[in-house]
């Protein structure tokens, strides 16, 4: 067979290398959201990015120590269990918001990455040929060097289109801010014809949606908003975050309320 030869005694073949590089990449994803986590949010729901983080990194480890059929199905088996991480995925639509951004992409490619290579690595271990490492090399290469700019591109986004509130416009508003995934008061006061101020202190893209009143406001990572409310009539209005609350579970999201006129 062309560009194939057969598999001898230990020898690492290259699509099982190139499965132990995209589990590689879920593990260091999971590893930065364990740090992120612990840093940013005092260790609170840490547990699923642990248990998947460890089976990442233990298969990993399997396939990078054992180059038997055994280790890659444990790899793909390790593949599937961080489906339990897709959420990940969602980071793909927030170029700008690095820390997002950049774990999605890193799952998403180590995902689809070992899934491929591994299946063809136990199809290549069944029939006992395996490719040139070369191409899969340069494959490799390409995949971190495709990630080194997405990064660049992603943090150059959020440094260029990052908003503040001018302080003059912002006078006298009231201040509500976004953070570790809460909306801080939860509920505010805020006079006739006042103005909202709205502060995303997280490294996560957050909206405020007030479906009643027609407001949709996204703010980035470190940025500011500020929601004009002239001309609604006193009441209290109730919110949610619409990228970090579920459908028909408000109570357990992302919540908020304000009053105005009291």
């Amino acid at each position: 067979m062309a560009g194939s030869k057969s598999v001898t005694g230990n020898e690492r073949t290259a699509h099982a290398t190139t499965q132990t590089f995209g589990l590689a990449l879920i593990s260091s994803a999971a590893i930065a959201a364990i740090f992120m986590i612990l840093g940013l949010f005092d260790g609170e729901d840490i547990g699923i990015f642990l248990v998947i983080g460890g089976v990442a990194m233990a298969a990993t480890f399997i396939t990078w120590r054992f180059d038997r059929q055994w280790a890659r199905a444990l790899g793909l088996v390790g593949t599937v269990f961080s489906l339990g991480m897709f959420f990940f995925a969602f980071g793909l639509f927030h170029i700008f918001s690095p820390i997002e951004f950049i774990l999605g992409v890193a799952y998403v490619l180590g995902f689809f990455i070992s899934l491929v290579a591994g299946i063809r690595a136990l199809v290549s271990g069944r029939k006992g040929v395996t490719v040139s490492e070369q191409p899969l090399s340069r494959f490799r290469s390409s995949v971190l060097a495709i990630i080194g700019v997405l990064a660049v591109v992603s943090i150059s986004g959020f440094l260029l289109t990052k908003e503040s509130v001018d302080d003059a416009e912002a006078a006298g508003a009231t201040v509500l801010e976004m953070v570790q995934f809460e909306f801080s008061p939860e509920s505010s006061s805020v006079p006739v014809d006042g103005k909202l101020l709205i502060q995303n202190s997280d490294p996560f893209v957050h909206d405020l949606t007030l479906d009643e009143l027609g407001i949709a406001v996204t703010v980035g990572p470190g940025s500011e908003a500020l929601v004009d409310l002239a001309g609604v009539a006193a009441g209290t209005y109730d919110y949610v975050c619409s990228l970090h609350t579920e459908d028909g579970n408000e109570a357990d999201g992302m919540i908020g309320s304000f009053t105005i006129g009291t």
